[in-house]
């Protein structure tokens, strides 16, 4: 019963205990629901609300954590701006890099092709120039010949 009666007495006192604790200052809620908010990403509400903190209680005791999380979170939001367009750029880059080894490819394919012409265009020279030189040879010939049949006969 001794047992009974001193957990009574207990539960009574830590009652009274936690009814009597003040109600929590409307500057630590809000920064309470500030925090809250950061940690489920809502930033710009996050921002605002620390910025409600620094402007309706600027001289209570969180108001200097809040301008410090208000000023990181601003750094942050800047820093993932500057990420998202850094990382556009990226992008784009990279899209001109493919671009450009595609015109690259055509432009080898090219080379390839005229190169393939030109050795084609050599090899035709060739055998036309080893024609013009046995017709050449075939005409001095033919030349002689004649030259030989003008000639009187002795």
């Amino acid at each position: 019963m001794t047992r009974l009666a001193l957990a009574v007495i207990i539960v009574s006192l830590v009652g009274c205990a936690s009814w009597s604790s003040p109600p929590p200052r409307p500057s630590a809620t809000l920064l309470a629901q500030a925090d809250r908010l950061v940690t489920v990403g809502q930033y710009s509400d996050a921002l605002d609300a620390y910025d409600q903190i620094l402007s309706k209680y600027p001289d209570a005791d969180e108001a200097a954590r809040a301008r410090i999380s208000r000023d990181a979170l601003s750094e942050l939001l800047v820093a993932r701006a500057r990420i998202g367009r850094l990382t556009a750029g990226m992008r784009a880059q990279d899209a001109e890099i493919a671009r450009m080894r595609d015109e690259l490819g055509r432009a080898r394919a090219e080379i390839a092709r005229l190169t393939a012409d030109a050795d084609r265009a050599r090899t035709e020279i060739a055998r036309v120039t080893a024609d013009a030189d046995r017709l050449r040879t075939d005409l001095e010939q033919l030349k002689r010949i004649d030259i030989d049949l003008e000639r009187p006969r002795k």
